[in-house]
C-alpha cells in the first residue's frame, strides 16, 4: 500500500488546487501544503502510510492555523467609505410628502426618500433632521430641534 500512497497525495493536491482555483476564499490551499509534504515523505523508503497521514494532518492544520489569520488580515483591509457614507451625520431640511405619502429631502442635489428612526415621530415641511443611517435608498433621520 505504501508504494501507491504518492498517487493518493498527488490526487489530493490536484483536487485541492482545483477547489482553490474555483473559489474566491482560501479554502483548500492549506491541504495543498500538507499533501505536498506527505507526497515528499511517501518517496522515503520505509515511511508507512500512517506516518504520511499524520504529517499531512499536522502540516495542513499548522498552515491553516498559522496562515489563515495572516492572509485574512492582509486581504480584508478596513472598510472603505463610499460617497453615500458622507451623508451620515448631515443636517437636512425636509421638503414635503410625495405622492406615495413618504417624506423627501434634497441632499447634494439629489432627492431622497426619508424615514424616521422612531416611527411615531412626525415630520413636516421645512423641519430640520439629521441623517443617522441609510437603509436601501432611504435616509433614516432623527428630527432636530431648530
Amino acid at each position: 500500500m505504501e508504494q501507491y500512497m504518492w498517487i493518493v497525495w498527488l490526487a489530493i493536491f490536484v483536487v485541492a488546487i482545483i477547489i482553490e482555483a474555483t473559489t474566491t476564499e482560501l479554502v483548500s490551499i492549506f491541504f495543498c501544503f500538507g499533501s505536498i509534504i506527505a507526497l515528499i515523505i511517501s518517496f522515503i523508503p520505509g515511511a508507512s502510510w500512517w506516518i504520511q497521514l499524520i504529517v499531512f494532518i499536522v502540516v495542513s492544520g499548522a498552515s491553516l492555523l498559522g496562515l489563515r489569520p495572516l492572509v485574512h488580515k492582509y486581504f480584508n483591509k478596513e472598510k472603505r467609505n463610499t460617497n453615500v457614507d458622507e451623508l451620515i451625520g448631515k443636517k437636512i431640511t425636509i421638503l414635503d410628502l410625495n405622492k406615495d405619502n413618504l417624506y423627501e429631502a434634497k441632499v447634494n442635489g439629489l432627492v431622497w426618500r426619508v424615514t424616521t428612526v422612531d416611527e411615531e415621530e412626525q415630520l413636516k415641511e421645512n423641519d430640520k433632521a439629521e441623517v443617522v443611517a441609510i437603509s436601501g435608498n432611504k435616509l433614516v433621520v432623527r428630527k432636530v430641534e431648530k
